[in-house]
């Protein structure tokens, strides 16, 4: 691979749904981001009718009914419990048992529906991490309840037994019908998000990622190469952001090592920076001791950090993407050259 195009030409982009599973038993953030896009389109569309999202949602098979809530959960910040309560008050918060609100100046009636018992949690919400992934495609009475609450709330008519977070937080559709505004609301939402949780999590899908990438070449190479430890072969050097890697093969037989570096990145960040920095020096050092370098570069957010992406690609022995093809043209230069 010799420049950034052809890195990203065929490769995932998003991430590999193997990866989104294991992926969402450590953090919802993944199927999330994965499908922010489509969130931020269906609403951007859906602005002839206060109901339109569901038309527009109905047309898009990769974002289910309980991803599409689960979104405007995080975004509006108000999670399970908040819902709870509120389910649990409904005749004070809606003693009408309807949601009068504006859009385009224009008054609407939403009439909640009227079950035996309105249970407003993650479980009966179908939000639980365990059940994200379902691929659930259609609204059941308490979803489609909570989403309009959820996007409409703040344009209300008669706020006076709302909850201030309801009024403050629900603002989602005063934008739709502005692009831009909606977009960059949406965006900055959760770049605060993955801010706030990103610590643990980022670590926890490293190593998913690692361990993806670990499977698959596995499964390429012969049982002459090992993958235990994160160091080159023989290396006597402390500075670990040079000499320690995400993942190092070794063969024995020929005494060398490749190391590698692992980055998905779908939202941008400055990550791909820190890898590009030590790009030169990474190569330099390794080719001292017959070692080489690579690195496994995929995510959408990756690439739009081009010229870190280039620098990369200039002191790299062979580049890969997440994809089965990639990988493949991989294993095959580790067995030519290590």
């Amino acid at each position: 691979m010799q420049t950034v195009e052809e890195l990203a030409q065929g490769a995932c982009n998003y991430w590999p749904t193997q990866l989104v599973e294991e992926a969402a038993d450590k953090s919802t953030l993944i199927p999330l981001l994965e499908t922010q896009d489509i969130f931020i389109n269906v609403l951007k569309f859906a602005d002839a009718t206060p109901y339109a999202w569901q038309q527009a949602l109905a047309q898009n098979k990769k974002l289910s009914a309980n991803l599409f809530l689960k979104h405007l959960m995080v975004i509006t910040d108000i999670g399970g419990e908040r819902l709870q309560r509120y389910g649990k008050d409904f005749a004070q918060l809606f003693p009408t048992g309807q949601l009068q609100f504006t859009a385009d100046d224009v008054i609407h009636t939403y009439v909640f529906s009227t079950p035996k018992k309105r249970v407003w949690n993650n479980k009966k919400l179908r939000v639980e991490k365990t059940l994200l992934l379902e691929n659930r495609q259609t609204f059941d009475h308490d979803m489609l309840d909570v989403c309009m609450l959820l996007i409409w709330g703040a344009n209300t008519t008669d706020p006076a037994n709302l909850p201030d977070e309801i009024l403050e937080k629900a603002i989602i559709g005063s934008m739709i019908g502005d692009a831009d505004k909606l977009e960059k609301y949406i965006k900055e939402r959760y770049l605060f998000v993955s801010r706030q949780i990103g610590g643990s999590t980022a670590n926890d899908l490293g190593y998913i990622c690692e361990g993806y990438i670990k499977d698959k070449l596995q499964a390429m190479l012969p049982d002459d190469y090992t993958f235990d430890g994160h160091t080159l072969r023989n290396m006597t050097l402390n500075n670990d952001q040079l000499t320690k890697f995400d993942l190092v093969i070794s063969n024995a037989k020929t005494d060398r090592s490749i190391g590698i570096e692992i980055s998905f990145q779908v939202t941008t960040n400055s990550v791909i920076e820190r890898k590009s920095q030590n790009a030169n020096n990474r190569q330099s050092i390794a080719h001292s001791h017959g070692h080489k370098v690579g690195y496994i570069i995929d995510g959408s957010g990756n690439f739009q950090r081009k010229s870190a992406v280039q620098n990369i690609l200039n002191y790299s022995d062979f580049t890969a993407n997440f994809s089965d093809a990639s990988l493949s043209k991989m294993a095959n230069y580790i067995k030519d050259n290590v």
